[in-house]
């Protein structure tokens, strides 16, 4: 039975009446302003706050690298697809945080980075493997952020979401 917000809703976790979904409202892409990836800089220092252990690992495949040389820093929410989703609103300050935030970055093959994820939502593209940690972790930058989600996306994060009993990496 749905209620009038997510509050409300039990069980359901789509929200007819306030157009929500745990808590991230439900809308259509839009470009408020023109993408321009200089306005999401990080510094490529970042990389090394990313490995972890020593162990220079993607969790999207669970490929391990002789040396962050052989990877690209990897947003999970894409830089593209946030400014897609409200953050082209937000100031330039905020933008950042979200480019250097390391709750959303890991590593990827640059095969995997630039080919196949690019800037691809979770409607359009899910990790082999680690899905339930993808799936909470764009969640959680959706909210962290104010960034909005769409009907497509919601479907695809919701089948994932709906199966996971863990959602940590794995690494193997």
């Amino acid at each position: 039975m749905l209620g009038t917000d997510c509050f409300t809703c039990g069980q359901d976790p789509y929200c007819a009446a306030s157009q929500s979904w745990r808590g991230l409202p439900i809308e259509p892409e839009h470009r408020c302003t023109e993408y321009d990836a200089d306005d999401y800089r990080y510094p490529q220092s970042v990389e090394q706050h990313i490995v972890h252990d020593r162990c220079v690992i993607s969790p999207y495949t669970c490929e391990t690298f002789p040396s962050t040389a052989h990877t690209d820093i990897e947003h999970i929410v894409a830089r593209s697809e946030a400014h897609d989703s409200d953050l082209c609103a937000a100031d330039s300050a905020t933008r950042t945080t979200f480019a250097r935030d390391l709750r959303n970055l890991t590593l990827a093959s640059p095969a995997l980075n630039r080919h196949q994820k690019g800037d691809r939502d979770a409607a359009e593209w899910l990790p082999e493997r680690n899905r339930c940690w993808f799936a909470q972790t764009v969640v959680d930058i959706c909210r962290a952020y104010d960034l909005t989600i769409n009907r497509a996306e919601t479907d695809a994060l919701e089948h994932v979401l709906s199966s996971c009993t863990d959602r940590a990496i794995r690494r193997r």
